[in-house]
């Protein structure tokens, strides 16, 4: 009887993680490109009950199986950890690297080498330490309003992490504890999945919710003169807004925060999908951000705090700081852009600029 309603339980997880993992990937792009990886570490962790299922089922008893199944566990931690070290959707090369220990352990269970066990066992714990150092590492230094910030996401994982540890030592020294450990892996392992999937993709609903899209605004442009165009009658142009007002304000204060006190500008490879990701939306509501309520453009609004520190640096700067060293300090890529920009906003010459204000 137990059996059966274990079998069904690891059944009805792995639909479930299904469905919610469709939801996530739905309703991605309204929260968080790495979410993708999220749903891809979910549905690796599914193949170990999904594997246990199977064994019930059929009344497989092959510890070869579960040794496989354990094997998953790595590509759990390594989605995991580009989930939490990752701000873009999933790149093929990424997916490939992390993807290598798990096929690396696959091929030594299937081909049956034996040899040097714990060595490999050492690798094999070594790889988990590591991806958990590095999630715990993430998640503690993130300050977007997302999962990442979750300290019981985080708990959860090294917890079955340690458990699949456990399950691995006590299989290594063919301790009597081996099956009730193997068993309540994969019942925690369920739990999870079933309360992180639903919670996720309700928590992505509700970031869409917040943010919704509204039926897109026609909106006519006035007439435009033909002869500096080029045109020969009336353009339409259709604009669809993401974000309310309130919630512009509020990711409006957030920026600042980001310019004023973190100095985001003065990362010159910071890129929109970057800043979007720090403010907790998607990088076509922070262009809508920057260009509808704030009136102003990605570069541009980069560009003038960048000029601001720089005039900051010349004045309390000596003399032997050179132009080209303030210019990299504050956040441009080289000394011609840097001149471009400055006499742009201040209508003349970085050392001109200085020398006026030592004259004053």
């Amino acid at each position: 009887m137990w059996i059966e309603l274990q079998r069904e339980f690891y059944l009805v997880c792995c639909v479930l993680t299904l469905f919610c993992a469709g939801l996530m990937f739905k309703y991605e792009r309204s929260f968080n490109e790495s979410a993708h990886y999220l749903s891809l570490a979910n549905l690796a962790l599914m193949l170990i009950p999904l594997i246990s299922y199977v064994q019930l089922k059929f009344y497989i008893n092959a510890p070869l199986i579960s040794q496989i199944a354990n094997c998953c566990i790595l590509l759990f931690c390594a989605f995991t950890y580009l989930f939490y070290c990752s701000s873009t959707s999933p790149k093929m090369k990424d997916v490939l690297l992390h993807c290598t220990p798990f096929v690396f352990f696959l091929t030594v269970k299937v081909m049956g080498f034996h040899t040097q066990t714990e060595l490999m066992y050492i690798i094999y714990f070594g790889l988990m330490f590591s991806y958990v150092t590095c999630i715990w590492q993430s998640a503690t230094r993130t300050t977007e309003n997302s999962l990442k910030c979750s300290k019981l996401l985080v708990l959860t994982i090294t917890y079955l992490i340690a458990l699949n540890g456990s399950v691995a030592i006590s299989f290594l020294s063919q301790s009597s504890w081996t099956y009730p450990l193997w068993s309540l892996l994969n019942v925690s392992i369920c739990l999870y999945l079933m309360t992180f999937s639903f919670y996720a993709a309700y928590r992505i609903k509700q970031v869409s919710i917040q943010s919704p899209l509204p039926y897109p605004q026609h909106i006519d442009t006035e007439e435009l003169d033909t002869q500096e165009r080029g045109l020969k009658g009336l353009k339409a142009k259709q604009r669809t807004i993401q974000l309310s007002d309130s919630v512009a304000q509020d990711c409006i204060a957030k920026l600042d925060h980001l310019l004023q006190n973190e100095q985001l500008f003065l990362d010159n490879q910071l890129t929109l999908g970057q800043l979007a990701t720090r403010l907790g939306i998607t990088q076509h509501q922070a262009s809508e951000l920057l260009n509808e309520h704030m009136h102003t453009s990605f570069y541009n609004l980069l560009n003038e705090h960048r000029v601001q520190h720089a005039c900051q640096l010349l004045i309390h700067a000596t003399n032997k700081a050179s132009i080209t060293q303030i210019a990299l300090d504050s956040g441009f890529n080289n000394k011609s852009s840097f001149y471009n920009e400055f006499k742009k906003q201040l209508g003349t010459t970085p050392s001109k600029w200085r020398t006026m204000q030592q004259v004053s």
